[in-house]
Order: C-alpha cells, then structure tokens, then sequence
C-alpha cells in the first residue's frame, strides 16, 4: 500500500511539474462586481465550445474543452458509492458505470473500465500520459493509466469530477447531444 501511495504522489507531482495545474486553476480568482475571470487559451487543436452542446460554467468549460484538471480531492464525485451511471457533462454520453468505479485514493474518482466505446484514448501534449476524452464530443476527461495494480484490469482512469454528470440507477440519461467533435478539422 505504500508503495501505491508513493506512486499516486508522484504522479501528481509530475502532473504539477508538467503544468496541466497551474496556480490560477488552483485558486480562485478574487470576483469583481461586473468583471468576468479571464479563461485559459485553447491548447493547439481545440475548438472552442459550440453553442450545440449543453451550457458550461467556465470551470467546466476550462477543463473539458481546455483540458485543464479540476484540484485534487474536492470533485463531487471523488467518493460517491451509489449505483449507476457518469456521462458527458457536455454531450450526455454514458461513459462509465458506477460498478467499475473504485478507490484509488489519488483525489480524483477512478474508474477501471469504460462503456464500450465510449472513451478515446491519446497521447497527451506532455508526451508521457495518456489522455482520455468523450469518444463522442471530444471533450477532455482525464488520463488513464496502466500497471498500478489497483485492480484485476490494472487499469485507472483518473477523471476530473466536472467533466461528468452523475444518473443513479434508474434515473433516465437525458439523450446523447451529437455535434462536431472538439479537435475536429
């Protein structure tokens, strides 16, 4: 379990080192009556939003579409146990059931299977980790990664909170929203 905990640390250190957090996504900016918070640049091969898709606020919008990452252990899905299913905050797409969903302790929830189809993988602009992103709107998730030993699939996918929308077991999942994929050329 140390070991576990050792790698978890440093992989958020690199995630630090690597600038995917910086200081202003870490720390709200103080409000001004009438003055809107600067948002981040797209990374080169974004598109931004869409008015086709379901409206973001702007952190949800910096992480999906800006593929930033939300802070570590205070997502509203970081703990959550009951049943069913996470989909796309921004097109609705079902992208993982409650039942792959485990206890990484990394501070983000972890997931060691996805709905068939449902995420992309690719190589992050970093170079080292691996990106997942809605299979459908393109929207960033977050990273996958493989060997830990957490579970029998060996596999976590490491996802930021507001990049999902959480539907308990027989609560209908509003209809996927199709649209240009983010990336798109």
């Amino acid at each position: 379990m140390k070991t576990m905990l050792t790698m978890t640390v440093a992989m958020i250190a690199i995630v630090v080192a690597a600038g995917s957090v910086t200081a202003a996504q870490t720390k709200p900016a103080p409000k001004k009556p009438g003055v809107k918070p600067p948002v981040a640049a797209p990374r080169k091969g974004t598109k931004p939003m869409s008015g086709e898709y379901n409206k973001l606020t702007q952190d949800e919008e910096r992480i999906l579409v800006y593929k930033g990452t939300e802070r570590a252990f205070v997502g509203e899905y970081t703990n959550i146990k009951d049943a069913g299913t996470f989909a796309c905050r921004r097109c609705n797409a079902p992208l993982y059931h409650s039942d792959t969903k485990f206890e990484s302790h990394c501070g983000w929830p972890s997931f060691d299977d996805e709905i068939a189809g449902a995420v992309e993988r690719k190589l992050d602009i970093d170079g080292f980790r691996t990106e997942i992103l809605c299979n459908n709107c393109g929207g960033h998730l977050g990273h996958v990664f493989i060997g830990e030993g957490f579970t029998k699939k060996n596999t976590r996918h490491c996802v930021n909170s507001l990049s999902m929308k959480f539907y308990k077991k027989g609560v209908e999942i509003p209809a996927t929203i199709k649209g240009a994929k983010l990336g798109a050329k």
